[in-house]
């Protein structure tokens, strides 16, 4: 069995294609969503960038990475 920095975590998007992303991966993306997703100017900027679905898409992912 690997080591828990090994352990991969797959994340999946609504087109079936599977990311592995490792711990410091993890870690470092849910720090990003978290600032971004508490700040008004980052749910203004995710909205403008990638259409109005996205703030839910990142509460999703943001939630998937804490569970």
């Amino acid at each position: 069995m690997g080591t828990e920095e090994e352990i991969q975590f797959g994340l999946s998007d609504k087109t079936g294609a599977l990311m592995m992303i490792n711990k410091k991966e993890r870690q470092i993306l849910r720090e990003i969503l978290s600032m971004t997703m508490n700040s008004k100017g980052g749910k203004g900027y995710l909205t403008r960038k990638f259409g109005p679905e996205a703030v839910e898409i990142a509460e999703n992912l943001l939630e998937a990475l804490e569970g």
